[in-house]
């Protein structure tokens, strides 16, 4: 058996090649061939048992790739198919109170706001075929899941609004599809 000691100021008695690695006083805060840390968190002497971690992913590139998005173009998503949307509730509400003239106004200036949101959606995914992609499968979990089939629902209606309305044919088809 061992007759070495653990004393204040460090083992007594141990043998050669042989070294504490933990604990307050067990090497007087030094390990073989490494200086002492200054200033370092922890009591004096105290040491990490596991070399600092290193964030890095295969082949040298970064963990997370950089966003592809761009902000203007969800601003300006959310902006058009948000005035397209009210334009049209103004529409449905001026048609039914009488007044064509006014919804006319209302029904092309929702075709163009509609048109412009899908373009910057387009925009905004890369390419035209992940439009495509995004209808593939519901996900009500998913806004742009959600705001990409409500905009292949809503788009042909106000188109047919606004053809009916400009051709003077099928008005109650027209009506039906603006309200």
């Amino acid at each position: 058996m061992s007759e070495s000691e653990v004393t204040r100021d460090g083992i007594r008695g141990a043998r050669p090649d042989r070294h504490a690695l933990v604990g307050k006083g067990m090497w007087n805060g030094e390990r073989p061939g490494r200086k002492a840390r200054k200033g370092g968190k922890g009591r004096k002497g105290d040491q990490p048992m596991v070399p600092r971690a290193e964030f890095t992913s295969y082949y040298g590139r970064p963990v997370l790739n950089p966003p592809t998005w761009h902000p203007r173009d969800i601003a300006g998503y959310f902006f058009l198919g948000g005035l397209a949307g009210a334009g049209s509730v103004l529409a449905a509400g001026a048609e039914l109170t009488g007044r064509p003239v006014m919804a006319r106004a209302l029904k092309v200036s929702s075709l163009a706001a509609l048109t412009g949101s899908a373009a910057a959606l387009i925009n905004d995914l890369g390419r035209p075929g992940r439009f495509a992609n995004m209808l593939r499968v519901f996900k009500p979990t998913s806004p742009m899941s959600v705001g990409s089939w409500v905009l292949a629902a809503y788009g042909p209606m106000a188109g047919a609004a606004v053809a009916s309305d400009l051709a003077g044919r099928l008005p109650r088809t027209g009506r039906a599809a603006t309200v």
